[in-house]
């Protein structure tokens, strides 16, 4: 319990998780519910500065998952089976943004060409209208730097790789969506397919995709 001061006003708490500086969300889909998610979908939006200072920190979370249902569905007429978890973390020690976190896995059976195109309708949609609640931030050209180093740190969080392990394999640009489509392969082999600026170009909405290797068997001249 913290005490009055003598003047009757309360101290400010020594404790707190901060003002919501950053909405960090990932969506994940998977084959099965204990099963590793085989595409995933990451978004980082800035909070702006409030016009009001008191303001600061008030993210609505309801508006913000409510901002997040299409991604249930994806090409369902049902929403399907899902988990999510939400954290919130702060440091006092030196500047840090107080970030909001949000972790939506989404299990939709069989993988097939057209789950993976409804899946990311769903997603852009979501992410778009979560632009519209948080705010949408400026738009920026993305270079080549910036589009390669986003594709590596968001391979490598939703992978769980090293971002310096992966190297570029292809790179396609278009200007004109002010996106890139860039190819990492990791020391392992594993290859990944990953979008910088899915949604309206925004640099930091990415779809990253571990790429299925296809094996061909030669039967000419077999028994």
């Amino acid at each position: 319990m913290v005490a009055d001061t003598v003047d009757g006003r309360t101290p400010r708490p020594l404790l707190t998780l901060g003002p919501v500086d950053l909405v960090r969300v990932q969506v994940g889909y998977r084959v099965e519910p204990e099963g590793a998610a085989y595409q995933h979908f990451l978004l980082d939006v800035p909070v702006p500065e409030p016009s009001n200072p008191r303001d600061r920190g008030g993210v609505d979370d309801a508006r913000i998952l409510a901002a997040l249902e299409p991604v249930l569905y994806a090409g369902a007429e049902r929403p399907r089976h899902y988990s999510v978890h939400q954290h919130r973390w702060h440091t006092s020690w030196g500047p840090s943004p107080g970030a909001l976190e949000i972790g939506i896995l989404v299990t939709t059976g069989a993988v097939a060409t057209l789950v993976l195109k409804a899946s990311r309708e769903s997603v852009t949609r979501a992410f778009r209208d979560l632009l519209e609640v948080v705010g949408r931030p400026t738009p920026v050209a993305t270079s080549r730097d910036t589009a390669i180093l986003t594709a590596r740190r968001s391979a490598a969080t939703a992978y769980a790789l090293d971002p310096e392990a992966l190297s570029l394999s292809v790179e396609e640009h278009r200007p004109a969506e002010n996106s890139w489509t860039v190819g990492l392969r990791a020391t392992s082999g594993e290859e990944y397919d990953v979008v910088v600026g899915l949604v309206d170009g925004y640099a930091r909405s990415v779809e990253v995709r571990r790429v299925e290797r296809v094996e061909v068997f030669d039967s000419v001249g077999s028994e």
